[in-house]
């Protein structure tokens, strides 16, 4: 990380020395009494939940005393719960969020230091090496930890293999031959790529990857107060993202995550610049949809990487019980019970864990073996993957408004040039810093 953006990011150190915290351990809880601990929970996955459930099980058995409460909000609803619960004193002791929101939050200064948590589950080697980027975003300029990772993935380029062989192509690897293959995979009923146009988060996405293929990004990394949404970089990538929407279907444009994952599994559609999540709904589809799409990394124009999606843990400052809350966070993290959670979604969870990511239970379970092509274009897009907006602080802020879409949206919607939406997007960026 550079000297800029580690004297940008807020160093927790003085307030991990003037808290006194103790290295994680065992509970003393039985000793002081009965704990709870409120565990908030974005991950609405029943097996996803299922398994947190049973760890929370075990966790409160090894530990008499301490009560764990799991609470479950959907993503869409968390992060203004999160800022109520702090405006009135009583957010939740530890939660599932995210690099963006964490970002925001500590720059508030009201997470907790992590670095002992680290300690206990292993210290640095603990981490796989595909989770290199997600570790990174999970410290200050001090290089001390405000948030652990937990789980990442990316964005990649589904295609179906079926109309692309008709098509008489191989899957692309460059934007001259995504659009080509777009092209010669549209006719009559089928259209060659899904486009979305939406103000959502799967049009950010989509759009954010196409930026980082083409050199850009957001704001300048080593200079994170300069926003780059407006660069020749991101103005390309925008321009080719609404190009490319003449070989999307008439009104996908509107399409939100639940439309877009649909119209996938209808057979019609021959690519999709999207996350490797959407196995999911592929295979609840039937095993024969999954079965037509392959994956790769998204086609480069000069840049690399694509949106990396993750999931990391922290606990809030406010909690009258850090130490229990900490000792729980690095129980999540127990090999053990984290390979049970990445098992319950592995095209959306790629461990983070060194341990798990070579255990020979995750490497020759039949789902992960099953979906071998899809992990491996992830795997390799991780290294350059990143998440839109950091290390700026204010990426959490972007993230919930939807910004990136938005530019989208001005342009194939409404017609307007690609230079002036990316300008007037970025100019709301820069406001936002200037406040």
């Amino acid at each position: 990380m550079s000297r800029n953006v580690r004297k940008y990011l807020v160093s927790s150190m003085a307030l991990s020395m003037a808290l006194g915290l103790t290295a994680c351990g065992g509970s003393d809880a039985a000793e002081g009494g009965s704990v709870e601990l409120e565990f908030w929970n974005p991950e609405t996955d029943p097996a996803v939940v299922s398994v947190l459930e049973d760890t929370i099980a075990d966790y409160e058995a090894e530990n008499p005393g301490v009560t764990v409460n799991l609470v479950n909000v959907p993503w869409a609803d968390i992060y203004t719960k999160w800022q109520t619960a702090l405006s009135a004193g009583n957010a939740p002791d530890v939660t599932i969020g995210s690099a963006g929101f964490a970002t925001s939050f500590q720059a508030q200064g009201v997470l907790e230091p992590l670095d002992d948590v680290v300690a206990d589950i292993g210290g640095e080697s603990a981490w796989a090496d595909t989770a290199s980027t997600l570790v990174e975003m999970s410290k200050t300029s001090d290089g001390d930890y405000f948030t652990l990772p937990f789980v990442n993935n990316s964005v990649v380029l589904w295609y179906s293999k079926e109309m692309l062989a008709d098509a008489g192509l191989q899957p692309p690897t460059t934007w001259d031959e995504l659009e080509a293959a777009a092209a010669a995979m549209t006719h009559g009923d089928q259209y060659g790529i899904l486009v979305p146009s939406s103000t959502s988060m799967v049009t950010t996405q989509s759009l954010y990857s196409m930026i980082l293929s083409a050199g850009g990004d957001l704001v300048d990394r080593d200079d994170p107060t300069t926003v780059t949404f407006d660069s020749p970089e991101a103005v390309e990538a925008l321009d080719f993202y609404s190009s490319l929407a003449r070989y999307s279907p008439p009104g996908s444009g509107g399409y939100d995550r639940p439309e877009a994952q649909a119209a996938m599994t209808t057979g019609k559609l021959g690519m999709f610049v999207y996350g490797s999540w959407m196995q999911g709904a592929l295979e609840a589809a039937g095993p024969d949809v999954a079965a037509q799409f392959g994956a790769v990394p998204v086609p480069t124009n000069g840049g690399a990487g694509a949106f990396m999606g993750n999931s990391t843990l922290m606990a809030f400052n406010q909690s009258e019980h850090p130490d229990e809350a900490k000792d729980f966070l690095a129980y999540l993290l127990d090999p053990a019970h984290y390979e049970e959670l990445v098992l319950a979604n592995p095209s959306s969870y790629l461990p983070v864990l060194a341990e798990v990511k070579t255990s020979e239970t995750y490497l020759n379970d039949e789902h992960v073996a099953g979906m071998e092509e899809l992990l491996d274009a992830v795997r390799q897009t991780l290294p350059n993957a990143w998440v839109f907006g950091l290390p700026n602080p204010h990426a959490g802020e972007w993230e919930g408004l939807n910004l990136v879409a938005q530019a989208a949206t001005a342009v194939i919607e409404g017609g307007e040039d690609p230079q002036a939406a990316a300008t007037k997007v970025a100019d709301q960026m820069r406001d936002s810093i200037d406040e």
